[in-house]
């Protein structure tokens, strides 16, 4: 997805694939707030972004490879959450 209003090429930022959650365990007057996962490529990027914001306020930039893992361990830890496995501090 792409949305350009006479921008030079090299000042263009590339979005894709943007995708919502929304997150009810930290409500907001009573309302969930939205995580926002986005893959953006900026100018002079050599591989794409992902972007990760919560409503309106930006958290954090990820490479490719470290949301890979951030996401290969929310897996890991969803899974022992659902058998039941009790937190254990990495301490």
């Amino acid at each position: 997805m792409e949305a350009h209003i006479d921008e030079p090429l090299t000042e263009r930022i590339h979005n894709a694939w943007i995708q919502a959650v929304d997150l009810h365990a930290l409500p907001l007057a009573g309302l969930p707030q939205r995580l926002w996962l986005d893959l953006m490529l900026g100018p002079g990027d050599d591989e794409p972004r992902i972007h990760l914001q919560i409503d309106d306020r930006a958290l954090v930039e990820l490479t490719l490879a470290e949301a890979r893992s951030a996401g290969m361990h929310l897996i890991g830890l969803a899974a022992l959450g659902v058998m039941g496995i009790p937190p254990r501090s990495p301490a």
